[in-house]
């Protein structure tokens, strides 16, 4: 048998026809080793401009991405229980917030050391100044980006500032008619010993409104923001009146609910939602006529978001006119100043003339001197306080949230059409519109569901 093998006569083109073929395998082989693999498609970088990128590219990219993360915009704070419903509803996005104060999401931020956990976030603006001067924030210029004023805004939009807060009194209108009381209708007004043991406001060294508190009563009483002493003597003359029922590190809204916080010191989109959300008491909501302050809050793009798309796509849908209905739906209201709330909206606020008294804040002067105003607040009344300080909650840094996202019912199905306009009208097919009316107005959780016309 061997013998045969070996005598056989094997053709020499079939023998080198399997040497090339090893020949070829073998430098395939070696060639692919030595090839490092194709590189995917790098995503392109993310506009500064909304109008560096079309819609259509932008929408894809961010649904790419598919997750929007933020710090400091939880469902009960402002108008950003609905506004992210609305976004994630459009958009298929999913969205995760985590709660942090002013404070805490510059710190977060910086220690992150560029690789956050956020895409967006909500501060104040000045703590917003502070982000963007440590280079803490990406920039991008949205659109409507010329209708915000100049000084709530960074030029190259580092930072924005997107809605405003005035302060004023949120009064239970039952609560003082029950002791023969009238509404207070200036800062003069809470001197008078009728309202003795009936005053509410937040803790300065807690949270921001606090801080606003005592300035807007400096306005008030001769100062301003950098000489805050009138407002520090006047609220320490509250607490030496008796006036002051007690100084909390959270927005009250449980107390105030039940009926148990007769004047609330505090902004006008909480006050005007208690006043217009069902289960809240008869509530009336005062711009000082001696004067008061109105504040403005940022959103910063996080410098590195894991998301940048999405977070230019957020920024985009913000400063729509969808999202500034939305966000006057909650009381905020919008800095665009090309933008006018529905009638059915606007007619609920205190009067225009009312508004025109609030100085608009310096935000970079607040950032200077809140450290002072807190130190001076806690050294010089405090010891008057006593028995007045909450100390329930956990506080982190500026945190003062309410959990529930609020809106009134009737108010939403009244917007309804107008939104659903807004949402056929932008450049994003949404097949499931019906879909989206339905969801949002049915899961918004809302302290009675019952639909009361108001206005």
């Amino acid at each position: 048998m061997k013998r045969c093998l070996f005598n056989m006569k094997i053709n020499p083109w079939i023998i080198l026809s399997i040497v090339l073929i090893i020949i070829i395998i073998g430098e395939t082989i070696y060639i692919t080793t030595l090839t490092p693999p194709t590189a995917p498609a790098a995503k392109p970088t993310p506009p500064s401009r909304y109008d560096q990128i079309s819609q259509t590219d932008l929408i894809k990219y961010a649904l790419d991405e598919g997750v929007a993360l933020s710090y400091g915009m939880p469902p009960g704070w402002a108008h950003y229980g609905i506004q992210w419903k609305f976004f994630t509803e459009i958009y298929g996005i999913q969205h995760s917030d985590t709660d942090m104060g002013s404070a805490v999401v510059v710190a977060t931020l910086e220690a992150a050391k560029g690789h956050p956990d956020a895409d967006v976030a909500d501060l104040g603006a000045s703590y917003a100044m502070i982000a963007a001067e440590k280079g803490l924030t990406d920039c991008y210029i949205p659109p409507h980006f010329d209708a915000i004023p100049p000084e709530w805004k960074d030029p190259n939009g580092c930072w924005l500032a997107l809605y405003t807060g005035t302060i004023g009194f949120v009064v239970n209108v039952d609560a003082l008619k029950a002791k023969g009381v009238p509404i207070p209708r200036s800062w003069k007004d809470l001197l008078k010993p009728e309202y003795k043991g009936m005053i509410v406001y937040q803790d300065p060294t807690k949270t921001a409104t606090g801080l606003l508190t005592i300035v807007a009563a400096a306005y008030a009483n001769g100062g301003d923001v950098t000489n805050w002493r009138p407002g520090l003597e006047f609220i320490k003359e509250l607490h030496k009146r008796g006036n002051i029922k007690s100084v909390p590190p959270l927005v009250p809204t449980a107390d105030y609910q039940k009926g148990e916080i007769p004047i609330l010191i505090n902004l006008d989109y909480n006050g005007l939602t208690y006043k217009y959300t069902p289960g809240f008491p008869n509530t009336e909501f005062i711009i000082p006529e001696d004067g008061t302050i109105t504040r403005a809050h940022a959103v910063i793009i996080a410098k590195g978001a894991p998301h940048p798309f999405v977070a230019r796509l957020y920024l985009n849908f913000y400063m729509s006119d969808l999202g500034s209905l939305i966000t006057s739906l909650a009381f905020a209201r919008p800095t665009r100043q090309d933008y006018t709330p529905p009638e059915f909206i606007s007619q609920l606020f205190p009067p225009k003339e009312l508004y025109a008294k609030a100085v608009r804040l310096d935000e970079k002067k607040l950032r200077e001197v809140s450290q002072n105003i807190s130190e001076a607040w806690s050294s010089e009344v405090l010891p008057l306080a006593g028995g007045t300080i909450s100390l329930v909650g956990n506080i982190n840094g500026f945190v003062e949230r309410d959990p529930v996202p609020r809106v009134n019912p009737y108010l939403l199905e009244k917007a309804m059409p107008l939104i659903l306009q807004y949402i056929s009208s932008m450049k994003q097919e949404v097949s499931q519109t019906n879909y989206v009316q339905a969801s949002i107005y049915n899961s918004l959780i809302i302290a009675d569901t019952q639909k009361e016309e108001i206005g």
